[in-house]
């Protein structure tokens, strides 16, 4: 089942997730990215000010979005991308990460579904986020082993090597740059925001980006709205947000929105349509130009 609704979810983001639509829908006008040179068939990189890097991946199935964040003394890349391209020097994406910064570089992953994690073993130094689930999971070899309800797809990676954990809802100072790390769960357990407090910048993953969102067990429509509940409390209208799907910049109003549709979902005003993706059943809600599907 889940391979189908990745597939589909695939190709839903891909065709309500059209940049230039998105863009003139969703994100402000006041500011454009600025596109970088770099030696790629496959990634397209902007950044949206010197030191925040957004690393696009548009030609592929998935409409893939990672974010270099520059500190002065390290960095931190969120996400690795899809794996899908072909390499450059037995290279996907460190070649291209190397063209943009030589300071080192820390993993962070939004989450553990595949289509995140793909370029996972082109990397040094590797991070979790210290939620008491992961480490539970976690032996005194600093291993973790993937777990198919982790990935979704395919069996790889089988493991990593955690090197370092950073905390929850603690300042981290990259060095003239400090970030908080959120857990925002809903649409998985490990899936975690950052907030990067000095240039008021708030990185999503899964939890929100311009598409088609989705909620893989009907019990975590609370978490979910927990967590939008704890975003709104943290950020305000002066942060811009960024998804890890199709067009990067999500309003600032989306976030609201969002947990004004969690709401109508839980309390029953939004009425939701039984159907289902590729035999499997869901059900799909729709407001305000968004839309939810929930697997059964």
């Amino acid at each position: 089942m889940k391979e189908a609704v990745l597939y589909f979810s695939c190709i839903l983001c891909l065709s309500t997730c059209k940049k230039d639509e998105t863009r003139n829908n969703d994100t402000s006008e006041e500011e454009e990215y600025v596109v970088i040179e770099i030696e790629s068939d496959w990634f397209e990189v902007s950044y949206v000010e010197s030191k925040t890097y957004v690393i696009e991946e548009p030609i592929s199935s998935e409409g893939n979005v990672s974010y270099l964040i520059l500190g002065d003394n390290r960095a931190i890349m969120f996400d690795t991308g899809t794996g899908e391209n072909p390499p450059v020097d037995g290279s996907k994406i460190e070649h291209i990460i190397d063209q943009l910064s030589p300071l080192p570089v820390t993993l962070l992953l939004s989450h553990f579904h595949y289509d995140h994690n793909q370029n996972i073993g082109e990397f040094d130094w590797v991070a979790f986020p210290d939620i008491p689930l992961l480490q539970s999971l976690v032996g005194a070899d600093s291993l973790y082993d993937f777990t198919n309800d982790d990935l979704i797809v395919g069996n790889y990676p089988s493991q990593v090597l955690v090197n370092e954990w950073l905390s929850i809802n603690t300042d981290i100072d990259l060095g003239g740059r400090v970030i908080q790390l959120v857990n925002v769960t809903g649409h998985s357990a490990e899936s975690i925001a950052i907030i990067d407090k000095t240039n008021k910048l708030a990185f999503m993953g899964d939890f929100l980006y311009n598409g088609e969102l989705f909620i893989f067990d009907p019990s975590d429509l609370e978490a979910y709205e927990e967590s939008a509940d704890h975003l709104i409390s943290v950020l305000d209208s002066d942060y811009r947000l960024f998804g890890a799907h199709g067009s990067p910049e999500v309003s600032f109003e989306k976030l609201q929105r969002l947990k004004d549709f969690l709401v109508c979902i839980d309390n029953g005003t939004c009425k939701g349509v039984n159907t289902f993706i590729f035999g499997f059943p869901i059900v799909q809600y729709s407001y305000e130009g968004m839309i939810i599907d929930i697997f059964l």
